[in-house]
């Protein structure tokens, strides 16, 4: 399940670039036999802020008031679900995120990033 971006960081890199990420993630589970596919349950409503910028208080709150799940895109219930981030900097978008899934009876296995910044 990719970790959600604003619209406007979506726009700006083309499309919604953790989705692509997990997409090829999920492909390549398949095609070794294990299966997988790609949960679009996580969004950002309205009026979040970018989290550059924001202490880590800052992006808690943010996400606290702008993360929400899409009932329509979570996975069965039972299924493993783990979240795909580009970067951990404060851990907030992750912390968040496994909340918001654990709430709605998807409790996540991980959290996935690419990076962590120093």
């Amino acid at each position: 399940m990719p970790a959600p971006s604003r619209t406007a960081a979506s726009r700006r890199r083309g499309a919604h670039h953790m989705a692509r990420v997990a997409v090829h993630a999920a492909r390549h589970l398949a095609a070794n036999g294990v299966p997988a596919a790609v949960a679009p349950a996580l969004r950002l409503t309205r009026g979040a802020r970018d989290s550059v910028g924001l202490s880590p208080a800052g992006r808690a709150a943010n996400l606290a008031r702008h993360l929400a799940v899409d009932p329509a895109g979570v996975p069965p219930p039972g299924t493993p679900v783990l979240v795909l981030d580009d970067v951990v900097t404060t851990g907030a978008t992750a912390a968040a995120c496994a909340r918001a899934l654990a709430a709605a009876g998807h409790p996540v296995l991980a959290v996935l990033a690419c990076t962590a910044a120093a």
